[in-house]
């Protein structure tokens, strides 16, 4: 029930405006063959615009740096924070300022309308397990420290910068000591 998803297998390709570079955690296709969701990380490197999406929601979280400004056309700007969720529609594509000039790392969740949608919330480590609300798939990526996932009665140690899937539970919690940090995923299938 609980799959674990080393680093090691992680995919990293650089973007195609060369501003940064793309890692899938993990990726479910929909019947048509197209990405029905993925979830990964984005090193942001410099200024630029973000890729067109068109029919895609993103979930978009800086975990890494300062944070960053994002533009958007007829709308104006947000100044995102680290650990403070944010969605969008995948286009028309914002325009990423990076506070400071500091690189940044952001934890995005893309989903396709019409066939997956989600929710992102960053959790903070306590010594006490907590619960994770159910779904069809849940991903925890531990960004700080080791996190122990407990899904049916089944649990695991999923290390500091690794992840985990887990898919059809219907009781799952977390824990991590102080000072940890992860990203949870919940993602409903349409």
């Amino acid at each position: 029930m609980i799959r674990l998803l080393d680093p090691a297998g992680f995919k990293t390709v650089p973007w195609k405006n060369g501003g940064g570079t793309a890692t899938d955690f993990a990726v479910e296709l929909a019947p048509d063959g197209d990405v029905a969701w993925r979830v990964g990380t984005a090193g942001i490197l410099r200024d630029g615009p973000f890729s067109d999406y068109a029919g895609v929601a993103r979930t978009f979280t800086i975990v890494e740096g300062p944070g960053v400004h994002l533009d958007f056309a007829g709308e104006g700007s947000r100044t995102l924070d680290r650990d403070q969720p944010t969605r969008f529609p995948g286009a028309p594509a914002p325009y990423c300022r990076l506070r400071d000039g500091q690189a940044a790392t952001a934890f995005n969740l893309l989903t396709r309308e019409g066939f997956a949608s989600g929710d992102v919330e960053i959790r903070r480590g306590r010594a006490a397990e907590e619960p994770i609300a159910a779904a069809p798939v849940v991903v925890l990526a531990a960004i700080e420290e080791a996190w122990s996932l407990t899904a049916d009665g089944e649990t695991v140690v999923v290390g500091q910068g690794w992840a985990a899937r887990v898919e059809g539970a219907a009781a799952i919690s977390a824990s991590s000591a102080i000072g940890g940090r992860a990203a949870i995923v919940t993602i409903a299938r349409r």
